[in-house]
């Protein structure tokens, strides 16, 4: 192979696709196996009518030596081979072998294709793959290998062309690397039969009727009298047995979820072994993390309960991170203050990721030494407090004195609004008197006159103050709709003493809300 071409392919085959796909789910005792067509569930056993169903798809290789071909019905295929076990069609199995073939195309590449089932293409032509062009065997090797483990078996082939690659899996004992020369081509096409194309019925018939049974043979054609007599398809047979056209893959967009669920054997009811578990869903989750170059930056845990009751939650990490360790941490903190009434029977774990990030503070500002461990200090101060007795104070848009609640304090603290030029200047002219609140606030006596206007007030166990001058009042009051409303009666009086004050008429009473000065 030379080094220098610019595209590089890779085809992964599956031969004898949807046996394998059944024998690497299940275990079968007879030797001679084969696989009949029709939809399946998966479940082979007895059956009375199944040799009178279906024909061969496909049969392994001890089969084919006693006479068991594609094609065959079942009792065709047992009057060959009397010890044959017929099989039904997996689909959940052949669906479970695609995604592992295509697990092991993304172990390589993010360029790759799902052609069919049982075949996946792989764009290895950037530069990175260099060390894979130099070494085609040795990498189809380690492919091989990989899969093996997941009980496939697969041939490998690599060309300049996907469609070439494809052609070169379908010949390769078991991989198979093509250059750009039109010799190598050639020699490959004088050993597949035409079926590898998978051509419609009509055309294969008017094929075989002009005596047409390899690749080699069809190349040798004239293209436009193909093209002529069969059509677009037969123009597309024609190129694909050159090789192929160049060809943009149809890459596959795999929508990527970093989640765990686990049913459990034997209900948990310590934290013990819940953690261990944890642990190794965390170890699997931060693996494909690393794999695709992100970070957490919120864990999402839920158990289940023999009681069927649930229990979830979403804990956001301080600093995303990938560090197994420290996200065990965080949730062992957490689960620590939750109280269950019976055995946990399920598990289930995500991990929202990030790409990560990096941020340039300001001159003046400084940042947190270890965002994470505050976290879990946070953590642990809520599982002694309670649920939402911890966090930062927010200030709520409400005429409500002190209207705040709490928020995370690992959520962005939003930007203060820019003053506009002068706003300061006009705040202090049309301003008056600042007014020192009392906290808490004071509980007051007030006397008031036939008006229902104070006229005198008495401040804890003092004399009484008598009100020179009353402002007001002015009503306010806020959140009517719902169970908090509250509303306030508000007074500025002067007393006789030189002092200012601001009175409050409540529900509870009168309060002395602050001084004025």
């Amino acid at each position: 192979m030379k080094g220098g071409l610019s595209a590089f392919y890779a085809a992964l085959w599956l031969p004898r696709f949807h046996l394998q796909a059944v024998l690497c789910r299940q275990a079968f005792s007879k030797r001679w196996v084969a696989v009949l067509d029709g939809d399946g569930d998966g479940s082979n056993g007895e059956d009375e009518d199944m040799e009178n169903k279906g024909r061969v798809l496909h049969a392994n290789g001890r089969a084919e030596a006693q006479g068991v071909v594609a094609g065959m019905t079942a009792s065709q295929a047992l009057a060959r081979c009397p010890r044959l076990e017929l099989l039904r069609r997996d689909a959940q199995g052949e669906r479970a072998a695609q995604e592992v073939l295509l697990a092991c195309a993304s172990l390589w590449t993010p360029d790759y294709e799902s052609t069919q089932p049982g075949l996946c293409v792989l764009d290895l032509s950037r530069s990175s793959f260099a060390e894979v062009k130099r070494d085609s065997r040795e990498a189809g090797q380690r492919m091989r290998e990989w899969l093996r483990e997941k009980r496939l078996g697969v041939r490998v082939g690599m060309a300049c062309k996907a469609d070439l690659a494809i052609l070169a899996a379908f010949a390769a004992r078991p991989v198979l690397t093509l250059g750009d020369d039109a010799e190598d081509g050639a020699k490959l096409l004088q050993h597949l039969p035409l079926s590898v194309l998978k051509p419609s019925r009509e055309v294969m018939e008017v094929l075989r009727l002009w005596g047409i049974r390899t690749l080699a043979q069809l190349a040798a054609l004239p293209r436009a009298e193909m093209a002529l007599r069969l059509g677009q398809e037969g123009l597309w047979l024609w190129d694909l047995c050159r090789g192929g056209r160049g060809r943009l893959l149809k890459r596959v967009c795999p929508v990527v979820g970093y989640r765990e669920e686990v049913e459990l054997e034997h209900p948990v009811e310590c934290l013990e072994p819940l953690l261990f578990l944890l642990r190794r869903l965390l170890d699997d989750l931060c693996g494909r993390l690393a794999d695709a170059w992100l970070v957490a930056s919120a864990q999402w845990v839920q158990l289940r309960f023999d009681d069927r009751t649930v229990y979830e939650n979403t804990l956001r990490v301080a600093e995303p991170t990938r560090n197994a360790a420290l996200l065990l941490r965080l949730l062992h903190t957490h689960l620590e203050g939750v109280s269950a009434g019976a055995p946990i029977v399920a598990v289930a774990l995500e991990l929202v990721s990030v790409r990560p990030f990096g941020q340039q503070s300001g001159l003046f500002e400084r940042g947190l030494r270890d965002p994470n461990r505050l976290a879990e200090t946070l953590g642990q101060l809520e599982a002694l407090l309670g649920a939402g007795q911890v966090g930062r104070v927010k200030m709520l848009p409400s005429r409500r004195p002190d209207a705040f609640t709490l928020v995370n304090y690992l959520e962005p603290v939003a930007a203060a609004e820019a003053s506009l030029p002068g706003s300061e200047e006009r705040l202090l002219m049309s301003n008056g008197l600042p007014l020192r609140r009392y906290r808490p606030v004071r509980p007051v006596l007030v006397g008031l006159d036939e008006g229902g206007r104070p006229e005198a007030l008495q401040v804890g166990g003092g004399g009484w103050l008598k009100v020179t001058a009353a402002g007001g009042p002015w009503l306010v009051s806020g959140d009517w709709w719902n169970s908090g409303a509250w509303e306030r009666e508000v007074w500025e009086v002067a007393v006789d003493d030189g002092a200012l004050y601001q009175l409050v008429r409540e529900k509870q009473g009168w309060v002395l809300d602050g001084l004025f000065g």
